[in-house]
């Protein structure tokens, strides 16, 4: 039993050494064909699709085949592939129709597409770039794209852009991809049962022994000769390995050649990609310094006209400055004139009142009086009022102060030699306080004067009278002032003094002294007498 087994397990091991590399992986195709468009409808690529479909599962794969589908059902087809492709092993993806590039990206046309304009392309088609998204996500060993899609573009007309075929697109690591001819340029459909690039394609798809690198280049050499080199397939392959197709490996030096030649196509792409990459990168250094450039000429742009607007607003603003400036100087000259002016007025009047207070004595013959007596009422009366603290130290030596009150009562007449008009003066004694008023009468049957100043000193009499006047004379401060503020009223006094140790018949002689308030000089000084008119009423 022992040998028997030995043996089975022998020509087992024979078995897995000898068959070759795919049968140990697994093996999965998608192949779409489209012929039925309604707009230029194609003859080869259903035909194409199950010839190729055929060839793939003789060469043990699985395949799923698509014949005139739209979108919807092209783009769950790739879906299914993809996730098979998780699994592992080997994906082939084969694509016979219609197919368009649009802004540098490559859409195959699925049946009942309608493209008005570039723009629909992405809702209208598959994109080819998802389908190698696709297979690079699945992560799986090696992915071949085979695209016989580069025929005359169907929308044409609507779109805007004149480039023909597809445009290039760079294989993911462990990929190739395939074109029926080069980049931008139209492939011919044939005129068998197949397209000229399929149909090479079949022709060299089986032969053993051959990477399928070496296969590919097989169908260009094959198209060009029949072409005339008008049709040249193109690949674009970043396979680091060798895959067979077919199986079997090359012996000898055919091995040897094939390795060699591996090794100088993989040294050529390296060398493409590498000059690619430069130049990409190049390129972008090239927009980066360009960007700076602008990016500085905006700043200094920006700069200037910064600099520019400050400068009109400067210029705007400069006459509004000077006007500011000006008026702040006439404010600062009308404030100056009006201080010296109050501080004028000011003088004015303490000048005035310094010789009203001075002005019975100014003359040596009148005595010193004391400050005249504040007003002062009576119950139901008003007037002036002599108060003891006023007279208390002033009083008479010869004559008792209740005579002196007594021979003052009653009502008198104040007379001057030129005529002052003044009004009658009341006087009525009150026990020690003597009370004054003024009334009209005598020469003044009219008169707007007041009694403010009441007072009795070392045997005098003395009597103060004010008046509100309108100042009439030019030279005067107070005119000036009213002028300039409307017209404010003056005060003209009149300062008497009364002697009482000399009253004879005739009356109290007395001395008056008229004077307006704020005057630059005290009023000249007028003798008079006081006339008894009546009793105290």
């Amino acid at each position: 039993m022992r040998p028997v087994m030995r043996l089975i397990f022998a020509l087992c091991a024979m078995f897995l050494l000898s068959a070759p590399a795919h049968a140990a992986e697994g093996r999965h195709a998608l192949v779409i064909g489209n012929s039925a468009y309604d707009r230029k409808p194609l003859k080869n690529p259903v035909n194409d699709a199950r010839d190729m479909a055929a060839a793939l599962e003789r060469l043990g794969f699985d395949v799923l085949l698509r014949t005139d589908v739209g979108q919807r059902n092209m783009e769950e087809a790739i879906r299914d592939f993809g996730v098979k492709l998780k699994g592992g092993g080997v994906g082939i993806f084969y694509y016979a129709g219609h197919g368009i590039q649009v802004n540098g990206a490559n859409y195959l046309v699925p049946i009942g597409a309608r493209l008005a304009s570039e723009s629909d392309a992405r809702y209208e088609c598959v994109d080819a770039g998802r389908v190698l998204g696709k297979m690079e996500d699945a992560g799986n060993e090696l992915n071949i794209v085979i695209l016989d899609a580069c025929r005359n573009n169907p929308f044409a007309s609507s779109f805007r852009s004149a480039d023909q075929g597809l445009a290039r697109m760079d294989a993911p690591t462990g990929s190739l991809v395939a074109y029926a001819t080069a980049p931008n340029s139209v492939a011919s459909d044939g005129g068998g049962r197949n397209g000229l690039y399929t149909k090479h394609l079949l022709k060299n798809l089986n032969t053993p022994g051959v990477p399928i690198e070496e296969v590919f280049k097989r169908v260009r050499i094959g198209v060009m000769g029949e072409t005339g080199k008008k049709q040249v397939p193109w690949e674009s392959s970043s396979l680091a390995g060798y895959f067979y197709l077919a199986g079997g490996q090359p012996q000898g030096q055919a091995a040897v050649a094939a390795s060699q030649l591996a090794a100088a196509q993989a040294e050529r792409q390296r060398q493409a990609q590498d000059a690619r990459l430069k130049e990409y990168i190049a390129g972008l250094e090239a927009e980066k310094r360009k960007v700076e450039q602008e990016k500085a000429e905006l700043l200094r742009r920006r700069q200037q006209l910064d600099a520019e607007a400050a400068q009109r607003l400067k210029q705007a603003q400069a006459p509004q400055e000077a006007r500011l400036r000006e008026q702040l100087a006439i404010l600062e000259a009308e404030r100056r004139k009006l201080e010296q002016e109050r501080q004028a007025l000011t003088e004015a009047r303490a000048k005035v009142e310094k010789g009203a207070l001075s002005a019975s004595t100014a003359h040596g013959a009148v005595p010193d009086s004391p400050p005249l007596a504040a007003v002062a009422s009576r119950p139901g009366k008003s007037g002036i009022a002599v108060s003891p603290s006023a007279v208390s130290d002033s009083r008479p030596v010869v004559e008792d102060r209740a005579a002196i009150l007594a021979r003052l009562a009653g009502t008198w007449r104040l007379e001057t030699e030129d005529g002052l008009s003044l009004p009658l003066l009341v006087l009525r004694p009150g026990g020690d306080t003597l009370y004054g008023d003024v009334k009209a009468g005598g020469a003044s049957p009219a008169s707007d004067m007041r009694l403010t100043g009441l007072a009795m000193q070392d045997g005098n009499l003395h009597v103060r009278l004010s008046e509100e006047v309108r100042v009439q004379r030019a030279e005067d401060v107070l005119r000036f002032i009213g002028k300039r503020f409307g017209g404010v009223p003056a005060e003209r006094v009149v300062e008497c003094v009364g002697y009482l140790r000399v009253a004879g018949k005739d009356g109290i002689p007395l001395f008056c002294e008229c004077a307006e308030k704020g005057a630059r000089e005290p009023g000249r000084r007028i003798p008079g007498r006081m006339v008894r008119v009546a009793g105290v009423r």
